[in-house]
């Protein structure tokens, strides 16, 4: 191992340790996810449906529309059984229990993705969502042509986290090292 590998390695470690984030994240496989995620999201009465996918190109992906009774919904796309993508939708303006129930589907996301404990996906989520939710509000008082507010966070492993927020929806979605 080179001088500077090293200190790369040693760099990722100590960030992750900072941000309280695991030096390597682990994403949970695909089955492994739906079964947590429905487990911890109970509430929600989550149903995982094969989704209909028509394009013109190949894919050896399965997505799978994740439905709810709390007026919240998702995707998730898994490569083998490698999580690739989960995406959990609410659209805007979002009533405080539709709002409350986004929140819960994306911290079981968290939980059921990286094993996060309650408390720690409820940190990482509100922050994100915190961020999203002020740029989008510097971006209308910008005036900006197409009004929204992203934030995403990168951890090791390859696997990132994101918020994006418009005046019709919010989206919060785990990609995962298989996507």
């Amino acid at each position: 191992m080179t001088a500077r590998t090293y200190f790369a390695a040693a760099a990722v470690m100590a960030l992750g340790g900072l941000w309280g984030a695991p030096a390597f994240a682990r994403v949970a496989g695909c089955d492994a996810f739906g079964a947590a995620l429905a487990a911890n999201a109970g509430e929600l009465a989550i149903t995982l449906n094969h989704a209909v996918v028509v394009s013109k190109s190949e894919s050896n992906a399965n997505v799978f529309d994740i439905g709810t009774n709390g007026d919240v919904d998702g995707t998730l796309t898994c490569v083998g059984d490698k999580l690739a993508r989960f995406e959990a939708r609410v659209t805007e303006p979002a009533s405080e229990r539709a709002k409350t129930n986004f929140a819960r589907l994306s911290e079981a996301g968290l939980r059921a993705a990286l094993g996060f404990d309650a408390g720690k996906a409820r940190s990482a989520f509100r922050r994100l969502d915190a961020d999203a939710a002020e740029y989008l509000r510097a971006s209308r008082e910008r005036g900006d042509v197409y009004i929204s507010g992203k934030t995403e966070e990168h951890l090791a492993g390859g696997v990132s986290l994101g918020v994006i927020e418009t005046d019709t929806d919010r989206a919060f979605i785990i990609v995962g090292s298989g996507g």
